[in-house]
């Protein structure tokens, strides 16, 4: 994916920039229960893995905005046109392999290419990730818990790949939610940021098509 050079001194964040990026801690991080009634209904229709499905949603959301597809590159700031995802696979022996998903294809090249990486990640995956890292949002599901917080480790120094994750659904008086973990670094994103993606998100799975 192409990438741009952020001038972050002419940035209207700047101060917010400075500041956060000299905290040892500088993660920004918040889970919200997301309703996907209308999206299982179109599940249950097309009948495609939920998974590869809501990751479809989650990367859209998520590159739709740009400051969550800023990274911190040394001592410069630069931004992805686009980004793709590196998520976790689990595999048939208890471990967990990597696996990268391009969200910007077109649905069925999505679906199509997306099902055959899933099968070699579970079949002979490693944890090492190729070409451009900083490029990746970083996905993992824990599909066992319904969680209302979730803490993540992060490492130090800080990086600024963002971070999601999501829970087991439930049903409650017909409609569906689940619990989605965005998690930041803070010098690159507010909390104004963190809401654009979730409203982003509900728009996109609350489409009846």
């Amino acid at each position: 994916m192409k990438k741009r050079v952020i001038d972050m001194t002419k940035d209207p964040r700047h101060e917010q920039f400075e500041y956060f990026a000299s905290l040892k801690d500088p993660y920004a991080g918040v889970t919200c229960q997301v309703d996907i009634t209308a999206f299982m209904e179109r599940l249950a229709q097309s009948g495609a893995p939920f998974f590869l499905a809501f990751t479809y949603e989650v990367l859209a959301a998520a590159n739709a905005v740009p400051e969550l597809r800023r990274r911190i590159e040394g001592d410069r700031v630069v931004e992805y046109d686009a980004c793709r995802c590196s998520c976790t696979v689990a595999k048939p022996d208890g471990s967990y392999a990597y696996c990268t998903l391009d969200g910007t294809l077109p649905w069925a090249e999505y679906l199509a290419q997306g099902r055959k990486a899933l099968d070699a990640a579970r079949d002979g995956g490693t944890m090492r990730e190729d070409g451009d890292s900083g490029e990746y949002f970083f996905i993992s599901c824990v599909p066992w818990l319904r969680y209302t917080d979730m803490k993540q480790p992060l490492p130090e120094p800080a990086f600024s790949n963002v971070r999601l994750a999501w829970g087991k659904y439930a049903t409650e008086n017909g409609r569906t939610t689940l619990p989605v973990t965005l998690v930041a670094h803070h010098a690159l994103a507010d909390g104004i940021h963190l809401g654009a993606f979730y409203q982003e998100l509900e728009k996109r799975v609350s489409q009846n098509q």
